[in-house]
């Protein structure tokens, strides 16, 4: 490396699932493994991370969803926030036009 000059680790976007997550959160889940709750989104963290997200962006009276995968949350996201003639600009290896395009596709956008 020359001096003065940063190296950065290459980024590979090809999907979301190569790695597994931070070790915070790993400790987390590994420290709550055991707690037995209700369904996905009715447990006691999901009601705690909906007040910490009306909290963050001050709106107290906001519905906060949580869904279960990343593609569902693109799917979301995309349809909400394109117009149907909009599109999604990606790379050619990008986890979104490789995994995710068929349902991506399947809501009108492409």
């Amino acid at each position: 490396m020359r001096k003065g000059v940063a190296t950065m680790e290459k980024l590979d976007f090809s999907s979301d699932c190569l790695e597994g997550c931070a070790d915070e959160i790993m400790d987390r889940l590994v420290a709550t493994n055991h707690e037995k709750s209700a369904g996905y989104g009715l447990d006691e963290h999901s009601i705690h991370a909906q007040r910490l997200i009306k909290d963050a962006c001050k709106a107290p009276s906001a519905e906060v969803f949580f869904l279960v995968g990343g593609t569902q949350t693109n799917e979301v996201a995309i349809s909400a926030l394109l117009a149907p003639w909009e599109g999604v600009i990606a790379a050619a290896s990008g986890h979104i036009a490789v995994h995710e395009a068929g349902a991506i596709e399947a809501g009108g956008q492409s």
